[in-house]
């Protein structure tokens, strides 16, 4: 298990490091779990101890949600300000996934018929 999240932590730093050298918008965080998403898809699959670790953290996902629930209570006043666009944007955002889900499973039902 050590091993799965010393692999995680890696891919992380890996990813904080290349958003700080280039300077990116984007978090390291998000970064890592590109470059571990095609770690994994070159190697074609996992590795017990990363299993395992990945599962250990599932568990306790849950608690993972308190830092952003109290952050939205502290920023009560500024969501308060900027609720129109908010909602507006989750409400598109709901639409775009839902079509894209929609012509997505579309595709893969069409391309599993023609076989």
């Amino acid at each position: 298990m050590l091993h799965g999240i010393l692999t995680l932590l890696l891919f992380q730093f890996v990813g904080e490091c290349i958003s700080k050298l280039f300077m990116l918008k984007i978090p390291g965080a998000i970064i890592g779990m590109v470059l571990l998403l095609l770690f994994l898809m070159l190697r074609k699959g996992s590795f017990p101890a990363l299993d395992s670790s990945v599962f250990w953290l599932l568990r306790y996902l849950p608690l993972f949600i308190i830092p952003a629930a109290a952050g939205i209570i502290t920023q009560f006043e500024t969501i308060s300000n900027e609720l129109f666009a908010i909602l507006a944007s989750l409400i598109v955002g709901t639409f775009l996934a839902l079509a894209f889900s929609v012509k997505l499973m579309d595709v893969l039902i069409s391309r599993k018929e023609r076989k």
